[in-house]
Order: C-alpha cells, then sequence, then structure tokens
C-alpha cells in the first residue's frame, strides 16, 4: 500500500502543481491532503479548485485545517475577537481569502478532521492537521515523547501530521510519526516544498519525506501580483518573507510585538518595519 499526503499548500499553485506531477508518478493507492489549501497566500481560489477537482476525478480524501477555519469564520453574522478593531487589520488575510473564494466556503466547513487507512494486517495510518488535541496543537521535532503521546492517543502504528511547516520522521513509543511539512510554505529552512510518501509492505511501514524545487518565480510574482501584498496590511510582509525564507518569521513577530499593538502602545505597521529591521530584511 502506498499513500501519499500533502499538505499546507497556502495558496502557492506553482508548488501544488509540480507536488501533483511527483505524486502522479509515484501513483500511490491512496492521496490525502492533510489540509490548509487556503490563506497565507496568493491563490487560494486556484488551489482550492483544483483540490477539489482532484478529489472528485481521482478520490484524493481532503482533511480541514485551522487555516480552513479561520476563513469559514468570516461567514458569521457576528465577527470574531480576532476579526475586530486592530486584531482585524492584524488578520485581514483570512478575510482577503474569504473574498478570493467569492463567499464559496460550504464544502470548506464540512472538511472532516481525520482520515485512517488499514493495512492488510490490521495496522492503521492515521492522519489529521496537527494532533488528537486540535487542528492548531503542533507535534514539533524535538518534543518530549510524553508529550507526543498524549497529543496522537490512542496510539497507532502511524501517525501523521503537519501545520508546523517542517518536515521530519521519528519513532515516537513505537508509533512512526511523520510531518508532511508544507507544500506551499516551508519553515524549516528549505525552500523547496514537501510532502510525504508512507508505505507497507510485508507487515512493515515505512515513510519518506520529498523535497522538490518549483517555479519559485511564478509564485513570487503572484504574491505581487495578486493584490496580496497590497490588499492584506503589513503583516503580509511577514508571511511574503517567511515564504521566501523558509524562517518562521510570524511566531517571532507575535512574542515581541503582538501584545503591544493590540493595546495600542506601537502602530501595526511600525511594529513590522522595526522587525524586519532587526532581522535585516526587507521587501527588495
Amino acid at each position: 500500500m502506498k499513500v501519499a499526503i500533502l499538505s499546507d499548500i497556502h495558496g502557492n499553485s506553482a508548488a501544488l502543481q509540480t507536488v501533483t506531477a511527483h505524486i502522479d508518478a509515484w501513483q500511490p493507492d491512496h492521496v490525502i491532503v492533510n489540509g490548509d489549501v487556503v490563506n497565507r497566500g496568493p491563490d487560494s481560489a486556484g488551489c482550492w479548485q483544483f483540490i477539489q477537482a482532484r478529489q472528485a476525478r481521482h478520490g484524493w480524501r481532503v482533511l480541514g485545517g485551522n487555516h480552513e477555519m479561520y476563513v469559514c469564520k468570516h461567514t458569521r453574522p457576528t465577527p470574531d475577537p480576532e476579526h475586530r478593531g486592530i486584531r482585524a487589520d492584524i488578520n485581514q488575510n483570512s478575510r482577503w481569502t474569504y473574498k478570493q473564494l467569492d463567499g464559496e466556503i460550504a464544502a470548506l466547513a464540512q472538511l472532516p478532521a481525520t482520515a485512517v487507512l488499514t493495512a492488510p494486517d490490521g495496522s492503521r495510518l492515521w492522519t489529521t492537521h496537527a494532533s488528537i488535541r486540535s487542528n492548531s496543537d503542533g507535534i514539533y521535532p524535538a518534543s518530549d515523547d510524553d508529550d507526543v503521546a498524549r497529543q496522537i492517543a490512542p496510539a497507532t502504528a502511524v501517525f501523521v501530521t503537519s501545520h508546523i511547516h517542517v518536515a521530519y520522521t521519528r519513532q515516537v513509543n513505537g508509533t512512526l510519526l511523520v510531518n508532511t511539512g508544507s507544500a506551499g510554505q516551508l519553515c524549516d529552512g528549505d525552500s523547496r516544498a514537501s510532502y510525504a510518501q508512507v508505505t507497507w509492505q510485508k507487515g512493515q511501514w515505512h515513510a519518506k519525506i520529498v523535497r522538490l524545487a518549483y517555479d519559485w518565480a511564478a509564485t513570487d510574482r503572484a504574491f505581487h501580483d495578486s493584490g496580496f501584498l497590497a490588499e492584506t496590511g503589513p503583516v503580509a510582509w511577514l508571511i511574503y518573507l517567511e515564504w521566501k525564507t523558509a524562517v518562521p518569521l510570524l511566531p517571532a513577530w507575535r512574542a515581541a510585538y503582538f501584545d503591544a499593538v493590540v493595546a495600542g502602545h506601537i502602530p501595526l505597521e511600525r511594529s513590522v518595519t522595526d522587525f524586519l529591521h532587526k532581522h535585516g530584511l526587507s521587501l527588495a
């Protein structure tokens, strides 16, 4: 049994096309999309339409991630706290994505949280966007085994996670733990797209992370030409540079500036420009 799992496309069409071509050539028995097809990228609408077509024509299984949830929140008549005042300015990218999808997000809201495959010997592969606890509860390469055991309980032969944009495999108390990384926005220092190949053969599970170069220049143009950078506020600069450098910038900015911005102690745009200056980054 051969299973391909991709995730965290985040509106990166060029990367998605490259990953899909590689998956097609490998010819897996199952393909699972482990959440975050949309948001934080220039072409969420195109990526979502492509994934829906693959689901309909090729039986791809598609799961929901935290970013599908963020976009779906914009259907609510009363905005959530994160979409009011300055928090709305910080989170403009999800509203922009919602508009790009033209409000047709009913299918996003109905995506399941998990997919389970059973091998001929009865052992199971369990896939979910982050952990059993929630779709934003990341499992990290250096996380303590006991902590991970609680995040993946009950234990299975293989547990596939994503969410943190860091690709890795490790063993945890007899479970093969696989993080797919990201098909669109890596944060592990390697800007190539990634996905996971998991195989079962003769009673044994194996996993491999595949890294793929793609048309990076096309995605760079899309960030500029789509309106994403111009229309979603200063945080878009962090998202763009996080994609460009494959280094996690948003968590560091949040830790240093988020509370001060929300409290009104520093304007949002200045917080971002200060952060970029301190880290030697620019949009050029």
